[in-house]
């Protein structure tokens, strides 16, 4: 589980690029550039005995979910996880769901975490996979990585579309296990549950 915690949380990190990525730029070329750039967020050195570590530490964690929210597209990922349950919400209410989902996600794996050193956290890219495009015409494109954390390599794959002229991230699938349908598990028993419920529920988590 702890392990899953920091893949996971270095994944949704990977992020640290500019705000706008152009789709002709290759999905690997994307990640590739926004590696070094976040790593140097995370290992930037901390006090903990300064009065004012607790703001620091959120004005990290800021800066770090806009960067995440630049390049994964969080709607298309809560779309997933609520499977069929999507089609009963409107449209506010799938913005609304889709905003705090982003942010519960962000909020575990951020309190998961805090502390650890990530300076021995390097990734190797292996060759890019372009999948049929969706119905409507969305290029498509699985990117295979291996990430190497303290000697243990695991197996990452980014899966990304091309959205407004950039590429962003959809899913991603950690040693054969999808993490949007490792969500739509966790609601599969909500399916009755109503929209105005279910964002509550998720409101009242982030508290």
């Amino acid at each position: 589980m702890f392990k899953r915690s920091v893949v996971l949380f270095f994944v949704l990190l990977m992020v640290a690029g500019p705000i706008i990525v152009q789709a002709k730029e290759a999905p690997e070329a994307v990640l590739k550039r926004c590696v070094d750039d976040v790593i140097v967020i995370l290992n930037a050195p901390m006090d903990v005995a300064d009065d004012q570590a607790d703001a620091r530490v959120a004005e990290r964690n800021r800066r770090l979910f806009v960067k995440a929210d630049q390049l994964f597209d969080f709607r298309s990922l809560a779309m997933g996880a609520l499977g069929r349950n999507w089609r009963r919400f409107s449209n506010d209410q799938k913005t609304e769901f889709a905003n705090s989902f982003s942010h519960l996600i962000a909020q575990s794996y951020f309190a998961r975490m805090e502390g650890q050193d990530f300076e021995s956290v390097s990734i190797e890219y292996l060759k890019t996979e372009f999948l049929a495009p969706t119905r409507s015409g969305i290029e498509r494109a699985d990117v295979p990585t291996e990430l190497i954390h303290n000697g243990v390599k695991t197996p990452v794959a980014y899966r990304m579309l091309e959205r407004e002229d950039s590429w962003k991230v959809y899913d991603v699938i950690i040693e054969g296990v999808s993490m949007v349908s490792n969500y739509r598990e966790q609601y599969r028993n909500s399916f009755n549950d109503s929209p105005e419920k279910l964002i509550a529920e998720l409101k009242e988590k982030l508290k």
